[in-house]
C-alpha cells in the first residue's frame, strides 16, 4: 500500500457589492438617475476615515405613501437603500475530528469538548466517497449533544448509526486531506454562508490557481463524474441542486483556472449555506510527493 502526504490549501476573496433595486428611477441605456433632489442644498455624501453622513439642508422629511398597487417615497433620500452581498466561508477542520452517535431533528450526539456555541460544523454519514453530510451552526450545547439553528445538506439527510461518522468544525486556515492511498477516498468540506439582498440573486465561483500538484507530478481531473479509490482523480460536487451552468451539482466534477459556478440562486437571500465537498484518490502509480494548489472563492450578484 503507497501513502502519500497530500496537503491543499485555500484562498478566498469575498465581494462586497452595491447592486441596483427595482423603482421608480429614470434611465436609458446610457444613464441612470436614482433619486432627484431639487432646490436642496447640503453634501449629497459627508465622509472622514471614521464615518459616512448622508445630509440635507432644507429638505422635507421623507415620507411614505400607499395603496394596492404602488408605493411612493417622498423627501430628500427616502428611497436610498444600499445593497450589499455579505460572503463568509469555512473550511473543515480535518484534525477536529469527533465520531458522531445519533443524530434526530437538529441534535447531534457527539463529544462537546472544544465546541462553543456559534461554532459552524459539518458531520457526515459514512466518510468516504459517497458519504452524506449536512453544515449547520451550533445554538446550544447540552450534555453530550449539540443543537444546530438549521442545517444544509446535499439533498440527502444523513443517518447516522455510529459506523464511521463524524463531525468536523468549520474553522481551518487550510483543508489538508493528510495521507492518501489506494484503497480510499479522501474528502474535504468548504462552507459558505452568503446574505445577498438583491432580487436576482447571486453564485459563488471557484477557480484554481493550476492543478493539484507538486513541482514535478500532478493529480489527475475527475472526467468520469465520479471519483473512485484506486483511480488517481481529484475534483469537487456541491451541495446546491440547481446549478444550470456546471455539473458540480450532479457529479464529481474538475476544478479549472476558469471561473465555474458552485452556488447560484435567483431571488435573494439571508445567511444562505452551501458547501462543496473536495475529493482525492490515487493509484499505484501517483509519483510521491506533498501536493497542493489554491482555490479561490468568489461571490457576486446577478444583475
Amino acid at each position: 500500500m503507497k501513502r502519500f502526504k497530500l496537503i491543499t490549501s485555500f484562498a478566498f476573496v469575498g465581494f462586497f457589492i452595491y447592486v441596483g433595486i427595482a423603482s421608480a428611477q429614470m434611465n436609458s441605456t446610457n444613464y441612470q438617475i436614482r433619486w432627484d433632489t431639487i432646490s436642496t442644498g447640503g453634501s449629497d455624501t459627508s465622509s472622514s476615515a471614521t464615518y459616512i453622513l448622508r445630509d440635507s439642508i432644507s429638505s422635507t422629511a421623507g415620507k411614505e405613501a400607499t395603496s394596492a398597487s404602488y408605493i411612493e417615497q417622498s423627501g430628500y433620500r427616502a428611497g436610498i437603500f444600499d445593497q450589499i452581498i455579505t460572503f463568509d466561508l469555512f473550511i473543515q477542520d480535518t484534525t477536529s475530528v469527533k465520531p458522531v452517535t445519533a443524530f434526530a431533528g437538529k441534535t447531534v450526539t457527539t463529544d462537546t469538548a472544544g465546541l462553543a456555541v456559534g461554532d459552524y460544523v459539518v458531520f457526515v454519514q459514512d466518510l468516504g466517497q459517497a458519504q452524506i453530510s449536512a453544515m449547520g451552526r451550533i445554538s446550544s450545547i447540552g450534555v453530550g449533544t449539540i443543537t444546530l439553528d438549521t442545517m444544509v445538506n446535499s439533498g440527502a439527510v444523513p443517518i447516522i448509526d455510529g459506523t464511521n461518522d463524524y463531525l468536523y468544525q468549520l474553522d481551518g486556515n487550510a483543508l489538508a486531506f493528510d495521507s492518501l492511498d489506494t484503497t480510499l477516498v479522501k474528502t474535504g468540506v468548504i462552507g459558505f454562508e452568503v446574505t445577498s439582498v438583491n432580487s436576482n440573486g447571486y453564485v459563488v465561483q471557484v477557480i484554481e490557481d493550476g492543478d493539484f500538484r507538486t513541482a514535478t507530478s500532478e493529480i489527475d481531473d475527475v472526467s468520469d463524474g465520479v471519483i473512485s479509490s484506486g483511480s488517481e482523480e481529484y475534483g469537487a460536487k456541491s451541495s446546491d441542486l440547481d446549478i444550470v451552468s456546471s455539473t458540480f451539482d450532479t457529479e464529481d466534477t474538475a476544478i479549472t483556472v476558469n471561473g465555474q459556478d458552485v452556488v447560484s440562486t435567483t431571488t435573494a437571500a439571508y445567511g444562505e449555506r452551501n458547501f462543496i465537498t473536495l475529493k482525492a484518490a490515487i493509484d499505484s502509480n501517483t509519483v510521491t510527493g506533498n501536493y497542493a494548489q489554491t482555490l479561490t472563492f468568489i461571490a457576486s450578484g446577478n444583475f
